[in-house]
């Protein structure tokens, strides 16, 4: 099944009751169908055919009605497979869709996204995208992450989200050289905190992170020095060496280190597709790593969530409040960040 050997899949059904416990947790799901996206992989990079079929034994397991499809591997401008569409439109509302793929589950049809598919038709929904980065022996890293607390996460989510909620600006410093400046008044923080348990509701998998839009396009000032993992066109990879960026006005003005020529291909690679090309370089998220059991390891639906982590991220932004839409979303981490909310130091 899906390429993957006898002793794979020995090895990912001994491990029900780990997804078991997402599911209950995260999800809980009552009489709905379950339906699992994944792809096929690459023959050494097969991370998400291995995360889709443990969602799918564990959920047969329980006797969830549970159908397991897959497809090539794609990228975000590309069509996902018809079988694929026909398989989301055939689910009866609501339902819950889990989505585990190597770069991007691709477009569906003429819907928005897979979010707003799901949205729209009452869905909940788990995603895990650009697992391809990793290799598979970092599957029980990612069951850890996947495995935690989702009460203390909360507690934790909720209590960042209700202060940065009220703040005008966000300033955040690091002994590396970071000091940068958000305002984000009348800004609402969003914290991915693992419960999806409403109609419509989904978001990745692992989770842990709070994260907010600026205020406008222009209203990010100062410094941040990339000593954690950069997202590239290529795909996410953890700095040999940090990347300093300089931002004026909400924009990157100056890239230096090892890996600014690789940011600077990225950059370029989607302003040649963008319909508007000058939205490519704008900051459009601070977020902060919550989740205790996450770890490094250039993966950025992993690198985002650690705790002791912050991140930023060019390009677009809309889908959670920000005022940017064009075709680049790529975060960016660094490590250790001190915050400072309307001049006042905040302790997590």
């Amino acid at each position: 099944m899906l390429g993957l050997s006898p002793e794979t899949r020995i090895k990912i059904e001994k491990k029900s009751s780990h997804f078991l416990r997402v599911l209950k947790q995260s999800i809980r799901p009552q009489n709905e169908n379950v339906l699992i996206i994944t792809d096929y992989g690459h023959p050494d990079r097969n991370l998400s055919s291995m995360l889709g079929y443990g969602y799918y034994h564990a959920a047969k397991k329980k006797n969830y009605p549970t159908e397991l499809v897959f497809q090539d591997v794609k990228k975000g401008f590309m069509q996902v497979d018809s079988h694929i569409v026909t398989a989301l439109q055939n689910l009866s509302q609501p339902s819950i869709v889990i989505l585990a793929t190597s770069n991007k589950l691709g477009r569906i049809g003429d819907e928005k996204s897979f979010r707003a598919f799901c949205k729209d038709h009452g869905h909940r929904f788990l995603s895990a995208t650009g697992l391809g980065d990793v290799s598979p022996q970092y599957f029980d890293l990612f069951l850890d992450a996947m495995n935690v607390n989702y009460t203390r996460l909360a507690k934790k989510g909720l209590a960042i989200k209700k202060i940065w909620d009220k703040a005008k600006e966000i300033r955040v410093k690091t002994a590396a050289g970071t000091d940068l400046i958000f305002d984000v008044e009348n800004k609402s923080a969003i914290a991915n905190i693992g419960c999806y348990h409403e109609q419509g509701e989904g978001g990745n998998m692992p989770a842990g992170e709070v994260y907010i839009a600026p205020r406008g396009i222009e209203n990010v000032n100062g410094v941040v020095v990339i000593d954690g993992s950069i997202k590239t066109v290529d795909g996410a990879m953890l700095v040999k060496s940090p990347l300093t960026v300089v931002i004026e006005n909400g924009h990157v003005i100056r890239m230096e280190g090892e890996h600014a020529p690789l940011l600077e291909k990225t950059f370029q690679a989607f302003e040649d597709r963008a319909k508007y090309p000058e939205r490519v370089r704008f900051v459009s998220e601070l977020g902060v790593g919550i989740n205790p059991a996450a770890v490094l390891i250039g993966s950025m639906i992993m690198d985002e969530k650690v705790l002791g982590t912050a991140h930023i991220a060019f390009g677009s932004n809309s889908w959670f409040g920000g005022d940017i839409k064009t075709i680049f979303h790529g975060d960016q981490v660094f490590k250790n960040p001190i915050f400072y909310v309307d001049g006042n130091k905040m302790e997590f």
